[in-house]
């Protein structure tokens, strides 16, 4: 029985957002698009704790640069880039081929440095820079509204038009603790996810209290069955299988 047929005795409403995501998913295949992956990483000072050894930060570099081995090996042709936040964001890394960047992206990590408090609204604003600076014509937004309807969203304002009819934007932001400076994350996250970038966040470090599971969930993004792109880690050795497996092409599920 074909993958069609199974979806048969599902909801109609329920039928239609996976045929939705199927369709979207051999059409990203048919294309062979790559990825735009910006990973944002806290380096406020709670992520020099040692309940990881040696320290939480160093967990997020190791795990950060099993991101960019992994996708080098499946997908050398995908862009990554690198924001650190704590007060304020840094770009420590323009989105780069990971065929030619690699190195340079590895040394970025090695020199990420942190400072203040923990702004999560920074760190999303400067991501919508580094994929929106550059407009493009209306016509090439057919991919980014796939995208904005399949990840369901409220209404938001009009969002900025993506670089790339052919690369899917993405963003993995990386946290050890709430949000408490600048103003609310959500309305850029909303913008975002209307604009077709899919958000995954990740809380970690000793217990999941430390974390705004609360808010973090409200910037993740909404996959198709429903279920919201955050989770907790509190172990090191989970953190890398998970980096493992957002390095790989997002799929339908």
């Amino acid at each position: 029985m074909g993958g069609r047929q199974l979806l048969c005795h599902l909801p109609l409403s329920e039928r239609e957002i996976t045929m939705r995501y199927l369709d979207f998913a051999n059409r990203i295949q048919a294309n062979k698009a790559t990825e735009t992956l910006l990973t944002l990483i806290d380096l406020s000072p709670s992520m020099e704790d040692d309940d990881w050894k040696p320290s939480r930060k160093a967990g997020a570099i190791a795990a950060n640069e099993e991101l960019i081995a992994n996708k080098l090996r499946h997908h050398p042709e995908d862009r990554m880039g690198i924001i650190g936040f704590g007060s304020n964001a840094e770009l420590l890394h323009p989105p780069v081929c990971l065929g030619k960047g690699e190195n340079s992206l590895r040394k970025a990590l090695r020199r990420a440095d942190g400072s203040g408090g923990t702004n999560f609204t920074a760190a999303l604003k400067l991501a919508e820079t580094c994929f929106f600076s550059i407009p493009l014509k209306s016509h090439d937004n057919s991919l980014l509204r796939v995208l904005s309807e399949i990840f369901v969203e409220p209404d938001v304002p009009k969002p900025a038009p993506v670089r790339n009819r052919h690369s899917l934007n993405r963003i993995i932001m990386l946290t050890d603790g709430e949000h408490n400076q600048g103003g609310s994350p959500l309305n850029i996250a909303a913008r975002l996810k209307k604009a077709g970038v899919i958000i995954d966040c990740i809380g970690i470090g000793g217990s999941s209290e430390e974390v705004d599971e609360k808010l973090l969930k409200q910037i993740a993004s909404v996959n198709p069955d429903g279920s919201i792109r955050y989770c907790f880690i509190g172990d090191q050795k989970q953190l890398l299988q998970e980096y493992q497996t957002l390095a790989r092409h997002i799929r339908a599920i």
